[in-house]
């Protein structure tokens, strides 16, 4: 027997891994990522086959980690979490370092980050794993603690994506999943955004079929009722 529960009281810390460079960049949200050895210092990061950053890192052999603070601004968790780098430019915009290797380092949100050449890499099923050697870190801000993702899913009202590790399949429940929401509100089952009737000039049930969340892009009907 598995319950799923279990996996929920495991504790993970928060980071965007970025790699690339300056003429191509991109990054993903990222709670599996942890210190495997002391010397050398080596940091590994899980990331989805799928993931367009995981071609960048098997390309490039190198990897930077973003540390987030705890008062994250949620724009930049869902830039990085919710969208995909083959669709939207996600360094736009963003406070943005090259490292030594030339590897993308975010700054925002950030209180410090680590560079990473990669030295092996283990296919474990849908992720890779990615074993960088540490070159180089950086402590910005010590006044913030880490996120956690327990602090991510809490404030910020989001999911794991689809694509990480510690995604969960919530059992499904038709009742749930359908019908009107006695409180006007509306939770995409993918991300976790919240659609409130109260705060919105459409109500819910009056959107057009094919309107998708404004965060990760899922369709309408990915929305249960709360």
């Amino acid at each position: 027997m598995i319950d799923i529960e279990a996996f929920k009281r495991m504790s993970y810390g928060l980071y965007i891994v970025s790699s690339g460079n300056q003429d191509e960049g991109n990054g993903y949200i990222s709670n599996s990522v942890f210190q495997v050895t002391a010397k050398p210092a080596q940091i590994a990061a899980c990331c989805n086959k799928d993931n367009y950053t995981s071609k960048i890192i098997e390309k490039t052999g190198s990897y930077s980690i973003s540390i987030l603070h705890n008062e994250a601004e949620t724009s930049v968790i869902d830039k990085f979490g919710y969208q995909s780098g083959a669709d939207v430019d996600k360094l736009q915009g963003m406070k943005v370092e090259y490292g030594g290797t030339g590897v993308p380092i975010v700054l925002n949100s950030v209180i410090a980050w680590i560079e990473c050449k990669v030295v092996k890499t283990v296919d474990v099923g849908t992720h890779i794993m990615f074993i960088g050697e540490v070159l180089q870190t950086e402590v910005i801000d010590d006044s913030k603690p880490s996120m956690t993702y327990k602090e991510f899913k809490e404030k910020k009202n989001r999911v794991a994506p689809a694509n990480a590790p510690t995604h969960i399949e919530e059992p499904s429940d038709s009742d749930e999943t359908s019908g009107k929401s006695s409180s006007g509100k509306y939770q995409c089952t993918q991300c976790g955004f919240i659609y409130d009737d109260s705060e919105e000039d459409t109500p819910f049930e009056d959107l057009p079929d094919d309107w998708t969340c404004p965060v990760c892009g899922a369709k309408k009907s990915d929305f249960k009722p709360i």
